[in-house]
Order: C-alpha cells, then structure tokens, then sequence
C-alpha cells in the first residue's frame, strides 16, 4: 500500500488499515487537559487486546515514522507504512 507524502500514511489511513486487515476497533472524542483545553483523543483497540491512545492528533495529520513504529509496537502488528525502530536510540 503507497501513501502520500513519501509513504508517510495519515492517521485515517492508518486506523482504517489497521481496522480492516487486523480487526481492530476506533473510538474518537475529546478530552480536557489540565487547564481545560480540549483535545482530540483516539483509542485504537482489541477487546482484551492491545491498544493504543493518540491524544492531539486530526485523523487527517500525517503520521512521522516513529509515531507509524510506536503504534505498530503497542499493537503488536506490522503496518506497510515507513516505520523507524527507535528503540536502539542513544543520545550522545
């Protein structure tokens, strides 16, 4: 699956291919931080299953590689988006 914007999905595109090839299910709203400024929150998930939250993220912004690594990870799939395991990362 090619994506716009150098294989980059959108977070739409992303929930619907995870929803459609690994059945997994989308809950959106919105939630207030501390100050009571409201934010877009999103829940992808499996019923007893992994899941993930977005939280300020439109499902119309496009996905940076690390964030397509960190849903494919706290989902446990693996997604044909450009993904980049972060998690050899050392500051130096």
């Amino acid at each position: 699956m090619s994506a716009p914007f150098g294989g980059h999905p959108k977070l739409g595109t992303y929930l619907e291919w995870a929803r459609n090839e690994h059945n997994f299910r989308v809950q959106t709203g919105f939630a207030p931080d501390g100050t009571g400024k409201a934010h877009t929150v999103t829940k992808v998930y499996k019923d007893g299953g992994p899941s993930a939250f977005i939280v300020g993220t439109a499902q119309d912004e496009y996905l940076v590689p690390t964030m397509v690594n960190y849903l494919d990870r706290r989902l446990e799939i693996t997604s044909p988006f450009f993904s980049i395991d972060d998690s050899n990362y050392t500051p130096s």
